[in-house]
């Protein structure tokens, strides 16, 4: 290699450590930034009572049914609601009623979740952090094209964004599949459609978005 190549060579080597240190920056900036929303929503979310978090439920199943990622879902994977989050049992109704087959998320080792047919609470148990999930004997169903996912969240904005509890259970479900090639693939006829659902209160102008945080397709 000639001195010429190898100060070209150091040019781009020092280029791409320049660009790293940026891209650090960055997410530092953005970590600081999801660690303030989130306090500031737990505590706004902390006056949410059950009846509350019941009558937006309500509320949002009536919207819910008149969407077209509702009609035209064969399956919808719900979530068992925490206190601070809306009660998701009206859309479970709803989806009964509309004879869909239901999902609930159940955490697997390496902070991981998968998706398990559930055809009533009586298959459900205390998981996680106490979380109410699968039992081992419900089946594991993939979240295909006509999956609708909703998605729980401490905020949200008009633009998809969300921000979760910080452990990124759901960005990893739902991450781009992997094609044939080994590409990530972000094609909307090759995964679910993700709603994000939740207050008004948790609408906020813009969430603070890092690298690997997955945006809904819509918010309710």
């Amino acid at each position: 290699m000639t001195a010429r190549e190898e100060a070209r060579e150091e040019a781009r080597e020092e280029t791409a450590r320049e660009e790293a240190r940026e891209v650090a920056a960055r997410e530092a900036g953005t970590t600081e930034a999801k660690q303030l929303l989130r306090g500031r929503m737990r505590d706004a979310l902390g006056g949410v009572s059950a009846a509350e978090a019941r009558q937006v439920g309500d509320s949002i199943a009536a919207s819910l049914i008149r969407l077209p990622a509702w009609k035209g879902a064969s399956t919808v994977a719900l979530f068992s609601s925490l206190p601070g989050e809306v009660d998701t049992e009206p859309v479970w109704e709803a989806a009964r009623n509309a004879s869909k087959r239901v999902l609930l998320p159940r955490v697997i080792p390496g902070h991981r979740l998968e998706f398990a047919v559930v055809e009533g609470r009586s298959q459900l148990e205390p998981g996680r952090y106490e979380v109410l999930q699968p039992v081992p004997a419900c089946p594991v169903h993939s979240l295909d094209p006509e999956t609708l996912v909703l998605v729980p969240g401490l905020a949200f904005d008009r633009e998809g964004g969300r921000l979760g509890r910080g452990a990124g259970y759901y960005d990893r479900a739902l991450s781009p599949v992997t094609n044939e090639a080994g590409t990530a693939e972000f094609r909307k006829d090759l995964r679910p459609y993700r709603l994000g659902i939740g207050f008004e209160l948790q609408l906020v102008p813009a969430v603070p978005m890092g690298r690997y945080d997955i945006r809904m397709d819509a918010v309710l």
